[in-house]
């Protein structure tokens, strides 16, 4: 059976979900193999031939329905994440933590462009975003909500490690 990787934007602090209570939430919801990483909403599932939108459909109405969260949820398949961290031009940099792809819910209909001055280096690549932090991710304003407002889209960060373990997890 084919795995996908549904990414929950916005878990954490006042949205903070129970990684159990949301396997079994998901379960409950028809899903299949459903497995997470970390505490940040990252979830690996059997897609049952189901499409993308159709399992960020169900697991956004999960959450919204057991926890009262309506958080956008951004779907890509096991090929699809494979694939986007082959296009990463910084996939392979020493610091994977300062390293994100951030996965948009569509492709944007405008052109990147960073600030003037900014140590950060970023590329768009269809529907997702790689981004080098050469000074690390907290003091950047450069987060996924900036690329947000910019594109037009809503978009979910994951830094290289975590999508790398997304992948294996897929398998």
């Amino acid at each position: 059976m084919s795995r996908s990787v549904a990414l929950i934007r916005g878990v954490g602090g006042p949205t903070a979900l129970k990684m159990a209570a949301l396997r079994e939430v998901l379960a409950s919801a028809g899903l299949g193999g459903v497995e997470t990483l970390q505490v940040a909403g990252n979830v690996v599932l059997d897609d049952a031939g189901r499409s993308p939108a159709d399992i960020a459909s169900v697991v956004r109405q999960a959450v919204r329905g057991a926890f009262g969260f309506d958080l956008p949820v951004i779907v890509r398949t096991h090929a699809e994440l494979a694939a986007s961290r082959a296009r990463n031009p910084y996939a392979h940099a020493p610091e994977g933590r300062w390293v994100q792809t951030v996965f948009l819910d569509a492709r944007p209909a405008v052109r990147l462009k960073l600030p003037d001055g900014v140590p950060e280096e970023a590329v768009l690549d269809g529907r997702e975003v790689f981004v080098r932090y050469p000074e690390g991710i907290g003091g950047s304003k450069l987060q996924a909500g900036w690329f947000e407002k910019r594109l037009g889209v809503t978009g979910t960060a994951r830094n290289a490690n975590t999508v790398a373990k997304l992948i294996a997890m897929s398998a």
